[in-house]
């Protein structure tokens, strides 16, 4: 473990100096600052990030509690362990319920090192997950493709990104009363229930030229895939829906070039062939001609 920042709320210096003992002992490597007020307290906060925080629970002035208000508000992936000589239960449970990390009682900070070794991983543990989070929710909202989360049973739409929104031509709102298939022309639905059943079976699925029905009857071609996934135990249908409307009206165009250059060939090649036989025709009339003088 790499050295840490710890900072120490504690009143009392021989209690702060016997922590420090309990973590050296335990074999972690830290640099420690102590305060003893509110204001020290958010001073230190502000000068430097800590590690992790060890707090008394009862001060003259300030408390552990407030402290850990304090720090979560603040700095909130920075565990906080309360350390303090008594503790009933009902402040234990209220402490642990509010955010604090652990408690330990000053008569067996044997226990400190420990602790503090397994609060800072749930915090990396946390910081990790949360930053996950994080970049998922920016992938999901800036997406330049529609992104849509169904439930895995039922096919109802649990959620979506704006993308989608924009590309259904419908709310956030009116779209989480729906299942996918409504999103599609009448006589298309029943083929949709099948693909998302081959879905259900299959764990994923692609396909191309789906298209969505808007509110203002147009649609939308999109080329879709879908996979299932499970989120906090629960099942799900993650569908990327990507709008293929440009690239079918450049594939059109395309056709349409081709088939003008094969009319503009054949009228080419039967121009020739017209110029040929009347090359040929004039050459016997000549030839006609000669012979008759």
């Amino acid at each position: 473990m790499d050295k840490l920042s710890i900072l120490i709320l504690e009143d009392v210096e021989s209690d702060a100096k016997l922590m420090e003992r309990a973590l050296h002992t335990g074999g972690i490597a830290f640099s420690a600052r102590r305060v003893e007020t509110r204001e020290g307290f958010l001073r230190a906060l502000y000068e430097g990030r800590p590690d992790l925080i060890l707090a008394d629970f009862k001060l003259p002035h300030f408390d552990g509690r407030a402290a850990l208000q304090i720090a979560l508000e603040r700095l909130p992936d920075v565990p906080v362990i309360i350390v303090t000589g008594a503790l009933v239960d009902n402040d234990a449970v209220e402490l642990l319920r509010d955010g604090a990390a652990d408690y330990i009682l000053k008569d067996r900070l044997s226990r400190l090192a420990p602790a503090a070794r397994r609060a800072l991983a749930d915090a990396g543990l946390k910081a990790a997950r949360r930053g996950a989070e994080e970049r998922y929710k920016a992938l999901f909202e800036e997406s330049r493709d529609g992104i849509v989360l169904l439930d895995f049973d039922t096919g109802a739409i649990v959620d979506c990104n704006p993308e989608f929104e924009a590309q259904t031509g419908r709310t956030h709102a009116t779209l989480m009363t729906l299942p996918v298939w409504e999103l599609r022309a009448p006589e298309n639905r029943d083929a949709t229930r099948a693909i998302f059943r081959s879905v259900q079976e299959s764990g994923s699925g692609a396909g191309t030229n789906l298209e969505i029905r808007r509110p203002d009857g147009t649609e939308l071609p999109i080329e879709f895939r879908a996979k299932a996934i499970e989120v906090s135990g629960k099942r799900f249908v993650l569908v990327q829906a990507r709008d293929i409307s440009e690239r079918l009206q450049a594939e059109a165009r395309l056709r349409a070039q081709i088939d003008e250059l094969r009319r503009f060939q054949k009228v080419t090649v039967d121009r020739e062939l017209r110029m040929v036989a009347l090359e040929e025709r004039l050459a016997k009339a000549i030839a006609a001609h000669a012979k008759a003088a």
